[in-house]
């Protein structure tokens, strides 16, 4: 199929998607808080374990109900807590899901979004408010709290999701890994084909959501209209935490990180 070719896309194939969405989720979100809350009193320890097992049940069921096919490249650390990658749309949530599991630390106002918010508390995500240094702060030690307990955390240190050409790794949240002296395993995600077409410049923006990028309603009811978009999460080697939180050395440590990610893109 030419690149120059329009991606196939069928309203009828959204509206059973949507319904297949409606009929497997809602049942799924009292469930899943049953099961973390009886796992949780036992403890948070016991509650964010029973998290990490959840995670790629759930997020692979509505991965395969949306039409994702995820791929996993490499090897996941058995020893690495902390994840980091890169981000160019909301689909990031479930690959990641599917091939870390456990929390994330995402926006602050997620935790509004219809469905996503609930499962986002419920899986004690880390939310973060750039623009506030409080949450900042209280982030940085939500991210150490999980960690001591054996969590693991996927990060997106962008920020925000990009057109593909990386943003700059934000450093900040990297302090708590040198003082938990966590080591950190990178990871890149790329989203290679839609339907039977190579993803590119003509059609990335069906699966990429970035500024301006239309709602989030539009964009996804347009994603349940593909045949299938295939994505590849790949792997790389386990980074050692940085030697020390002083900014000039976490920066580095941000930045070392963002070429490893960077490299993945190429492959």
């Amino acid at each position: 199929m030419s690149l120059a070719e329009p991606v196939p896309q069928s309203t009828f194939r959204a509206v059973a998607r949507l319904a297949a969405l409606l009929v497997t989720v809602l049942p799924m979100i009292p469930l899943c808080t049953l099961i973390v809350l009886a796992a949780g009193v036992a403890g948070s320890r016991a509650r964010y374990r029973m998290v990490m097992a959840l995670t790629p049940i759930v997020c692979g069921t509505i991965a395969a109900l949306v039409g994702l096919r995820v791929r996993i490249a490499g090897r996941r650390s058995d020893h690495a807590l902390i994840f980091v990658g890169n981000h160019v749309t909301y689909l990031d949530i479930l690959t990641a899901g599917v091939g870390v599991g456990g929390v994330f630390v995402s926006r602050h106002d997620v935790k509004q979004w219809p469905v996503i918010g609930i499962f986002a508390r419920l899986a004690g995500t880390v939310f973060l408010d750039r623009s506030s240094l409080r949450s900042a702060v209280a982030s940085s030690d939500g991210v150490l709290e999980r960690a001591e307990q054996g969590i693991r955390i996927t990060i997106f240190p962008e920020g925000v999701t990009t057109s593909g050409a990386m943003a700059p790794f934000r450093p900040f949240l990297f302090s708590a890994v040198a003082r938990g002296n966590f080591p950190v395993q990178p990871f890149t995600i790329r989203y290679t084909h839609i339907g039977g077409q190579s993803v590119g410049e003509a059609n990335k923006d069906l699966v990429y959501w970035y500024d301006p990028a239309p709602g989030l309603d539009v964009h996804g009811w347009r994603l349940l209209k593909l045949p299938y978009v295939r994505a590849t999460i790949t792997f790389h080697e386990v980074v050692a935490p940085p030697h020390s939180s002083e900014k000039g050395v976490v920066r580095e440590f941000a930045e070392e990180l963002q070429r490893r990610v960077a490299a993945g893109l190429g492959e």
